[in-house]
């Protein structure tokens, strides 16, 4: 593996990491059908192609990738630090209120859920002692 080849698979590493992604889901948000082109360009095996980046230039992340630091390794990763760790940091609160009561509504369900198991268990016990001793059958 060339020295060449050693920095850009760091640089693309470092990309993916930053995006929060992992290459196989990298690698299909590029339009790739397999992850191994991209398997090849981390490993060093290949060099990344005027197709890789043409892809990486043209897709979503470009707005915060900055194609000049992936190529050269000159400069910072992101074109704008503040906007891409911002979205990063700042996960939709919509999403998160609905989940956290999505949540709430399944303990509260679960908690009802255990007291009928209690219950039923407490039901049982009273069935089962009420059988008459001579009913049971004698084995031996």
């Amino acid at each position: 593996m060339e020295k060449k080849n050693t920095e850009i698979s760091a640089r693309v590493t470092e990309m993916i990491e930053f995006l929060q992604e992992t290459p196989n889901s990298f690698a299909k948000s590029l339009g790739y059908k397999r992850a191994q082109t991209l398997y090849d360009i981390i490993s060093g095996k290949s060099a990344p192609s005027y197709d890789f980046f043409n892809k990486v230039a043209n897709a979503e992340i470009s707005a915060y990738i900055n194609i000049k630091w992936l190529i050269t390794g000159k400069g910072n990763i992101c074109n704008n630090t503040d906007n891409k760790e911002a979205n990063i940091a700042t996960p939709n609160t919509d999403i998160i209120e609905k989940l956290l009561c999505t949540i709430q509504e399944q303990a509260e369900e679960i908690g009802m859920l255990r007291e009928r198991i209690k219950q039923f268990e407490r039901e049982k016990g009273k069935s089962v002692s009420d059988v008459p001793a001579s009913g049971i059958a004698n084995v031996g």
